[in-house]
């Protein structure tokens, strides 16, 4: 007597017919209402494609890239001074450190194009910088930015920031390359500790 129960294997392979006669419309719901997004049909919707105002050198009105920094006004001074495991250096009235480029020569920035997305110039715009603290006045001056007012210089070198610095007390750019410092408030690089 035979048995009337079908084998494992012919159920197995009538499942498997049944899902290959599935058909991609059948089984996916409607793209109603898929007509504005991206990749949908409506070719008439396009992007926006506008750029904010930031500056070609890669810094913002104030010179700086400040929706990065977490800082708040110290001082009403553009330039002055603090404390660090480094000693006393250079930093912008937020206590944002301020660096200098060994291979930039005197009053010349060196620092250009992709050089200055991760090393911005420090700028007051037109005005001329302020300073208090250890920093000193006679020190100070500025030389043409890329559209972006004045860079302000230190002992006739350009001062830059590192976008790797977040808060006040970041000396993340110290000694990168052996070439990027922080500045003492005599105007030369302290190059020891670099980090």
């Amino acid at each position: 007597m035979s048995n009337p129960r079908p084998s494992i294997a012919v159920l197995l392979l009538a499942g498997l017919v049944l899902a290959g006669c599935a058909t991609p419309e059948n089984d996916t719901p409607a793209n109603d209402g898929l007509e504005s997004t991206p990749g949908g049909d409506d070719g008439d919707e396009q992007p926006d494609l506008q750029v904010d105002d930031t500056e070609l050198d890669g810094t913002d009105d104030d010179g700086q890239r400040g929706q990065d920094f977490q800082g708040d006004q110290l001082t009403e001074a553009d330039v002055t001074s603090r404390m660090s495991p480094l000693g006393e250096h250079l930093v912008d009235g937020q206590g944002r450190t301020l660096y200098m480029f060994t291979a930039d020569a005197e009053g010349t920035r060196t620092c250009t194009g992709d050089c200055l997305q991760t090393w911005p110039v420090f700028s007051t715009g037109d005005e001329v910088p302020t300073v208090d603290g250890q920093a000193r006045e006679e020190l100070v001056g500025t030389i043409a930015g890329d559209g972006a007012g004045q860079q302000v210089t230190y002992n006739d070198q350009p001062l830059y920031y590192y976008v790797g610095d977040d808060q006040v007390g970041d000396i993340n750019g110290q000694g990168i390359g052996g070439q990027w410092f922080a500045v003492a408030s005599e105007g030369v690089p302290i190059e020891q500790g670099s980090y």
